[in-house]
C-alpha cells in the first residue's frame, strides 16, 4: 500500500497529505488508520498513555507536513512524533466528520494542521467533540495530560 499512497500522494508534495486536499478514497484509507491508531493509544474507560507505536503511514504523512514547514525538525523523540500522529490522525476524522456534516471546519494549511490550538479552537463551535477528547485523555483542559507535558518542556512559559 505504500508504494500506491506514494505515488498517488506523496509525490505531489506536502499539501497532498493535508485532510482536504486527499481523494474520498485515501480518505477513508487513511481515516481507518488514524482511527486504530486513537483506539490503540487512548482509552474511554481509563487514561493511559499511547504505546511507542504509530501508523507508518500516518507517520509519513507528519514527516512530509514537517518536511514543508521551515525551521522543522523531522528527527523528533518518540513523544513528540505521537503527539503529532495524534493531532494528524485528529484532523483526518474531522474532515472525513466534515465531508459528511459541516461542522464549521476551516481546512487547516501546512503551517497549522500539527497545532494543537487548532483543534481547541472548535471548542465553542463543537464542544462535544472537546468533551470527547477530555473523556478520552486526548486532552484535558486544565489538567494535565502526556502531550501538555511535552508541551510544557518544549515552551515552559506557556
Amino acid at each position: 500500500m505504500l508504494p500506491k499512497f506514494n505515488n498517488q500522494v506523496l509525490s505531489r508534495g506536502p499539501d497532498a497529505v493535508l485532510p482536504q486536499n486527499l481523494s474520498s478514497q485515501w480518505l477513508d484509507v487513511l481515516q481507518k488508520m488514524a482511527e486504530d491508531f486513537l483506539d490503540a493509544g487512548y482509552d474511554l474507560e481509563k487514561c493511559k498513555e499511547p504505546e511507542d507505536v504509530a501508523d507508518p503511514i500516518l507517520t509519513v504523512c507528519v514527516l512530509e507536513i514537517l518536511r514543508a514547514q521551515p525551521h522543522a525538525k523531522t528527527d523528533l523523540p518518540t513523544r513528540e512524533m505521537l503527539e503529532m500522529v495524534t493531532i494528524y490522525a485528529l484532523s483526518l476524522i474531522m474532515e472525513a466528520v466534515h465531508r459528511e456534516v459541516d461542522i464549521g471546519l476551516k481546512p487547516p494549511a501546512l503551517d497549522d494542521i500539527l497545532s494543537w490550538e487548532r483543534i481547541i479552537s472548535l471548542k465553542n463551535s463543537n464542544p462535544d467533540f472537546i468533551q470527547m477528547l477530555e473523556q478520552a485523555c486526548i486532552y484535558r483542559g486544565a489538567k494535565t495530560s502526556w502531550f501538555q507535558k511535552i508541551k510544557e518542556s518544549i515552551f515552559p512559559d506557556n
